[in-house]
């Protein structure tokens, strides 16, 4: 039985044929029904990939008139791949804001917001001055305030600039890495010791582990490992790297006393740049989520390392981790592949009794 066959058999058929009994007419139209089912597939499969390269294309070269046909192909149907967030990144990433104005000023509501938001937070992030996008796009209102990303602040904060992106073509892409670490000192025996003696006890929360691990658990990592941690007295910076050398973290577990674990201290701005590429498309296990929601995931992690109450705004968040010592690590423990991206951030609270750290390996 083909499709056309199908298409024949009356709506009730397999009520009729269970009723008389028959089911060796039932199976076998089953079995046509399956096989019609996987040949629908493969095809909407190819459609669903050709679509996304006829709008890649759209969206990676240059001019208006691309724009305008972008924008009419993804209306015929906006919810067909390759979505909004990767929509927006690649037109931010090809087009100046001017091509783009038919994109800002269109409201249609639904998944049309959500681009329209994204490809805001892109142009932020690629240094795009925010009045100036309002004012093109005569004031429209980016970010519905039920959405996520209205969280968000509508100018970058000083932490945010020199964010990393991919750069891709037709057919290609050349991915982003995580910055390196600065200067790494090994931490020396003594002070791996001294910091083994610091009674702490462990504040990890499930609110708290899904703030801090959002990074890479959007950006498709490996894996992570997250510890929150208060201390009887207070931890210095001079002495932090020995406390975290002996954290009871299943990222450390094993390094011993001669494990390598290197060291440096580090701005809150190499910290957020850390945590946006890990979620916007640092890994090898996919894309991530690109430069919107890349941008409000490393927000909230760092929120999370921070210490800022769950109800705290954007403002408060960065004064309170401003407030922080920053320190990123790297171990040879067997957790630790050290092979691409790998890191270890970590955050002292001001008052030196709040240790928070995240680590993540993009390999598994």
């Amino acid at each position: 039985m083909d499709a056309a066959e199908i298409d024949q058999v009356r709506w009730d058929a397999a009520e009729v044929w269970g009723q008389a009994g028959d089911a060796a007419r039932l199976g076998e139209f089953g079995d046509a029904l399956v096989r019609e089912r996987g040949v629908l597939r493969k095809r909407l499969r190819t459609m669903d990939q050709r679509l996304t390269q006829v709008l890649r294309a759209l969206a990676l070269t240059p001019g208006r008139k691309f724009v305008k046909q972008l924008l009419r192909v993804y209306r015929a149907d906006a919810g067909a791949p390759p979505g909004p967030r990767f929509l927006a990144s690649l037109l931010a990433e090809a087009q100046t804001l001017e091509d783009l104005l038919p994109v800002l000023s269109y409201d249609d509501g639904g998944l049309w917001d959500e681009l329209r938001a994204c490809l805001f937070h892109e142009l932020l992030l690629r240094g795009v001055d925010a009045e100036e996008i309002r004012r093109r796009s005569h004031n429209i209102h980016f970010c519905a305030p039920w959405g996520v990303l209205a969280w968000l602040p509508h100018e970058l904060a000083d932490m945010e600039r020199g964010a990393r992106f991919p750069s891709r073509g037709y057919n290609n892409e050349a991915g982003i890495s995580c910055p390196a670490m600065s200067s790494p000192v090994a931490l020396d025996a003594a002070a791996r010791a001294a910091g083994a003696g610091h009674p702490l006890t462990d504040a990890t929360t499930v609110r708290l582990a899904e703030a801090i691990t959002g990074p890479p658990e959007q950006g498709n990592w490996g894996a992570h490992d997250v510890g929150v941690f208060t201390t009887e007295r207070p931890v210095t910076p001079e002495e932090l790297p020995g406390v975290v050398a002996s954290l009871p973290m299943e990222c450390l577990a094993g390094l011993g006393e001669e494990g390598r674990f290197v060291f440096a201290p580090c701005s809150l701005g190499e910290v957020w740049r850390v945590l946006f590429a890990t979620a916007s498309g640092a890994a090898v296990y996919g894309p991530g989520v690109y430069g919107a929601y890349g941008r409000l995931s490393a927000w909230w992690s760092i929120a999370g390392l921070a210490g800022a109450r769950p109800d705290a705004g954007p403002a408060e968040v960065e004064q309170q981790a401003s407030a922080c010592t920053w320190l990123r690590f790297e171990a040879g423990s067997e957790w630790f592949h050290n092979e691409i991206n790998d890191y270890g951030i970590v955050a002292l609270a001001p008052d030196g009794r709040r240790i928070a750290v995240l680590a993540a390996t993009d390999t598994d």
